[in-house]
């Protein structure tokens, strides 16, 4: 496994009053940030850390990311006390990386397998190994935007013919060249060693790749990238599923966890799937307990799981009846199961392909649902839960 360094300490200037309250990555694509694409992207991969090297506005990513796992690698954030440029930014990490590494934009997107990319890189007799897309769409940005490789892939300059798409592999003695001083990667380093054959690439013809330095390219991202980053996810029913079912739980002391559920969700977040709680709680409705007491208790749960190395990615919940409810609860839901609501939410939220999305449920209606919103059912078997998605993921590969 590899470590990754994105750099998302730019302004975004080019994006005028956009980013003034927020940095470029932050920026939302749909219901979620643009990093957080690129940050699902990048975690279906072989990668043991990601480091978000940060300055402008930097609190806000060291809030909502840092010590984040996401498909179980882990994400820190790192802040410069200074501007020092995408070069001299690298500084700040000289001491954490300890072998080669991936280095990336913060605010571009290329639909590449990392995992080839390295397995390319580490094969090259060069100290940088750079990704290289066709240029159609960005002559105003000048930072090499015309380059070419030999046959031995080594680049050089070459008018309005490859651009830099903004993923390099960089050899960890790289890092020796790099101090505590304002220094542009695109500008001041790559173009000498370029020059002096130390940078290879590796040409990418029909990858999607934006990058959101535009206005019109922002525009652009959020009408294509949904297209191109689909997760898989399996989506389960709470109780009898993971904890026992003894009717309406909201006290932790009564959430009693089924065996294998804490290594069933730490191996699907192993294997890059996302994993969500979808549950009718009309206990809620009925005023039986309060949204706050759920809450409680699912926070016990995360944070329960955290300690096995282990995460939900969202709790969704139905806290609505249409007979039993009281005041505002008592209405009929598109998200109560058996409709699919609740599932549609989860797959819409995290743009899930649904022909890999598998739902576990131990009623009628969870199949119900599963069947309304057209993915995968499996009732829960009477054998662990980790036993039973080992199976479920063999028998769908």
């Amino acid at each position: 496994m590899i470590d990754c360094v994105i750099l998302v300490g730019g302004r975004g200037s080019r994006l005028g009053s956009i980013t003034k309250k927020s940095p470029k990555p932050l920026l939302k694509i749909k219901c979620f940030s643009f990093i957080d694409y690129l940050l699902w992207h990048v975690c279906k991969f072989n990668i043991k850390n990601i480091y978000l090297i940060a300055s402008y506005k930097a609190n806000q990513f060291l809030e909502i990311y840092n010590k984040k796992k996401i498909f179980n690698t882990k994400i820190k954030v790192i802040i410069e006390k200074k501007r020092n440029g995408t070069a001299g930014a690298l500084f700040t990490i000289k001491k954490k990386i300890k072998n080669d590494f991936i280095l990336m934009n913060g605010d571009s997107f290329l639909n590449i397998n990392l995992d080839k990319f390295c397995k390319i890189s580490q094969k090259k007799n060069s100290l940088i190994n750079l990704a290289l897309i066709k240029n159609k769409n960005y002559k105003s940005n000048k930072k090499l935007n015309s380059l070419d490789i030999d046959s031995n892939c080594k680049i050089f300059f070459k008018k309005n013919k490859y651009m830099n798409a903004g993923i390099y592999f960089l050899k960890k003695e790289f890092l020796k060249m790099i101090h505590n001083t304002e220094t542009s990667l695109e500008n001041d380093v790559l173009p000498n060693l370029i020059i002096n054959k130390k940078v290879t690439g590796k040409i990418y013809k029909r990858k999607f790749f934006i990058d959101i330095g535009t206005k019109k390219n922002l525009i652009l991202a959020k009408k294509k990238l949904l297209f191109y980053n689909k997760n898989k996810a399996f989506l389960l029913d709470r109780d009898g599923v993971i904890n026992e079912d003894r009717g309406y739980i909201y006290k932790i002391k009564d959430f009693k966890i089924l065996k294998g559920t804490i290594e069933a969700i730490k191996f699907l977040n192993k294997n890059k799937y996302i994993v969500c709680i979808v549950t009718n709680q009309s206990g809620i409705g009925r005023g039986l307990y309060k949204e706050k007491d759920l809450q409680k208790l699912h926070e016990y749960f995360q944070n329960k799981l955290k300690k096995y190395g282990a995460q939900i990615d969202n709790f969704y919940f139905c806290p609505y009846h249409e007979i039993g409810g009281i005041g505002k609860y008592k209405k009929k839901s598109y998200f109560r199961k058996p409709n699919p609501g609740m599932l549609i939410q989860a797959i819409n939220d995290f743009h899930l392909n649904r022909k890999k999305v598998i739902m576990i449920g131990d009623k009628i209606t969870d199949k119900q649902a599963a069947e309304n919103a057209k993915v995968k059912f499996y009732y829960k078997e009477k054998i662990s839960l980790y036993s039973q998605v080992k199976k479920i993921i063999f028998k769908n590969k």
